[in-house]
């Protein structure tokens, strides 16, 4: 037989989590902190720094994605991809992107 909980434990129980230090937070920190993942860490970064760049660039030529897709002779879905960062693009791609949007692109290696 299931055991029923009095509103008061239920209470007590949802404090106790609350109050104490989240188990997620804890497991980002320590990935984030440690060395081992410096790499992967800055390799993310970088990708999600250029989708950010790319979604402001569209945003700034006042176009939505579909209006880019018609540009560059795709669909609306690859654009889409393409800013979540699940698509690897060529600079051809990306100077493609970047021209659509009334921009071009530069490269900087530091």
């Amino acid at each position: 037989m299931k055991r029923e909980y009095t509103d008061a434990e239920l209470l007590a129980d949802i404090e106790a989590v609350l109050s104490g230090p989240d188990p997620a937070e804890i497991e980002r920190d320590a990935y984030f902190s440690d060395p081992a993942n410096a790499k992967k860490i800055a390799e993310q970064q970088a990708r999600m720094d250029l989708v950010i760049a790319l979604y402001n660039a569209r945003k700034a030529a006042n176009l939505t994605q579909k209006e880019l897709a018609e540009r560059l002779g795709t669909k609306q879905t690859y654009i889409a991809q393409i800013e979540r960062g699940r698509k690897n693009i060529t600079l051809a791609t990306l100077t493609k992107y970047a021209a659509a949007c009334g921009k071009r692109v530069t490269i900087s290696l530091l």
